[in-house]
């Protein structure tokens, strides 16, 4: 008897054990709404990523989308209404499962990507106790939304000259890395350098550069007459954002008309502009 026991648990462990997958999603995948992810990193809200109307409070939604190009994704509802989200890959594995998305502060959801192939995306209006519907609904994957909202910060510095033999100023350097007061996380979308000058009569206007460096970089980026600020940072794409947090550097040239001899002085005042992810 001992040995049949012994035998039939033997037998038990050798065999393969069967691992089910998490199977428990909706019905409707046949029905899902093709989803484009988004890649543009700028201001303006994403043109093709869907927007509808949710009507009840069973009026769910199913998105299928391509995704594995990158080892993770990010989700951004935007309603005034609060979702409950699970996130399957094509096989019905569940990927992440999240409930009440979409109030602000928890807006996004960020989820593994580890396999190539079509990810299917379950909406369902969560028990909020909001009925006030229709609620408008906005799907986006990929990139989130960045928000502006007058989001700034000014460095002040010290004077610093140039003259007819010295054209290029001293470099001066500050640290945004520990400001509270700035995000975590927030990305340079320009910035303007102004101050108080003396002797600007001297400089030929158009050779003017006020410029910064960040320490996550070996280039100086160049603000010029008459605006003094660059254009297209808001637009660069994801691999050349900047960081506001960290080091920084600043210096300023110009060239002097020629035959002059007075000492040209600037006060810098730096504003920089940022975006912060919509989370």
């Amino acid at each position: 008897m001992k040995k049949f026991i012994l035998i039939f648990l033997v037998t038990l462990l050798m065999s393969p054990i069967a691992i089910s997958a998490d199977t428990s999603t909706p019905d409707q995948v046949e029905d899902a709404i093709e989803l484009p992810r988004n890649d543009k990193t700028d201001r303006t809200m994403p043109e093709k990523n869907h927007l509808t109307e949710i009507n009840s409070d069973t009026d769910s939604r199913v998105y299928k989308i391509e995704l594995g190009m990158n080892p993770t994704e990010k989700l951004t509802i935007v309603s005034q209404k609060n979702y409950d989200i699970v996130i399957t890959d094509s096989n019905g594995n569940t990927i992440i499962q999240r409930n009440e998305i979409g109030e602000e502060g928890s807006r996004q959801v960020e989820f593994p990507t580890d396999n190539y192939g079509d990810y299917y995306l379950f909406i369902t209006p969560s028990d909020d106790g909001r009925t006030q519907y229709p609620y408008s609904l906005r799907v986006i994957v990929g990139e989130p939304i960045y928000l502006y909202y007058g989001n700034e910060y000014q460095i002040n510095l010290l004077n610093s000259s140039l003259t007819p033999t010295n054209t290029t100023s001293r470099i001066q350097y500050f640290d945004l890395s520990d400001i509270d007061s700035i995000p975590e996380g927030s990305i340079l979308t320009g910035f303007t350098v102004g101050g108080t000058e003396v002797n600007r009569s001297s400089l030929s206007l158009y050779s003017i550069k006020r410029s910064l460096r960040p320490n996550s970089s070996l280039n100086w980026i160049d603000a010029t007459y008459p605006l003094y600020s660059p254009s297209d940072l808001d637009v660069a794409p994801k691999s050349d954002q900047i960081l506001v947090k960290q080091g920084w550097a600043f210096r300023h040239s110009a060239d002097f008309y020629p035959g002059e001899t007075a000492t040209y002085t600037l006060t810098p005042k730096i504003t920089l502009d940022y975006k912060i992810e919509m989370k």
